[in-house]
């Protein structure tokens, strides 16, 4: 089964680091920041981690790290095939999408023990072209699980007659849908007295940025 959700963020991603030892989850560790602004949410994006490895490299390198043991390319492949991820092990990881990253990284964490995998998928933003993406990857990585989470920050993605939980500020998680949309991404930039105001505000100024209604 498929569930997806949507709400607040920050509750989102405790939500979904919570888990036993069954479970496999794909943060957005590409995600420097969240933070609201204007009355929006605005995820702060980083370069994708490891971008000079190419995919097999890592697979290779975070395997290593959660069983020290070499992985070979015929694993790797496997590992990608089970999260329903098509893509070149020779690929650089920095030419990966975000979407397409988060699936390499859920297959570096899951093994055979896995019976549930946990996607957060949040900072990135809606287009049809993305929807039709993610929607694929997430029908092929339910063939081989029982559970698949998914968090998003933009109702559009979540197909219709899908089941959704809403995750709100307080914590507390009810199903139903809430209507939230993203923006295209950007370039965030402030004015000189708010990066007076804040230090944070000042780094963060001219960094790739998504907004979302939440």
């Amino acid at each position: 089964m498929v569930t997806y959700y949507i709400g607040n963020v920050r509750n989102k991603r405790r939500l979904f680091r919570e888990h036993g030892p069954e479970t496999a989850t794909a943060d957005n560790c590409d995600v420097l920041a969240d933070f609201k602004f204007g009355g929006k949410v605005c995820f702060v994006l980083g370069d994708i981690p490891y971008g000079d490895m190419r995919v097999g490299e890592y697979l290779a390198y975070a395997r290593a790290l959660k069983t020290q043991l070499p992985l070979s390319a015929k694993q790797a492949k496997e590992l990608l095939r089970r999260v329903g991820a098509q893509v070149s092990l020779e690929r650089k990881m920095s030419s990966l999408s975000r979407l397409v990253f988060r699936f390499v990284l859920l297959a570096s964490v899951v093994d055979e023990d896995t019976e549930e995998v946990r996607l957060n998928l949040d900072g990135i933003a809606y287009s049809r072209r993305t929807r039709r993406k993610m929607r694929l990857l997430v029908k092929r990585a339910s063939r081989g699980y029982g559970c698949v989470r998914v968090a998003v920050s933009d109702y559009r993605f979540i197909p219709k007659s899908a089941r959704v939980m809403a995750v709100t500020a307080d914590g507390s998680v009810t199903e139903g849908k809430t209507k939230s949309m993203s923006r295209r991404y950007c370039r965030m930039r402030f004015s000189r007295d708010k990066r007076k105001e804040s230090l944070a505000l000042c780094a963060l100024s001219g960094r790739k940025t998504v907004l979302c209604d939440n």
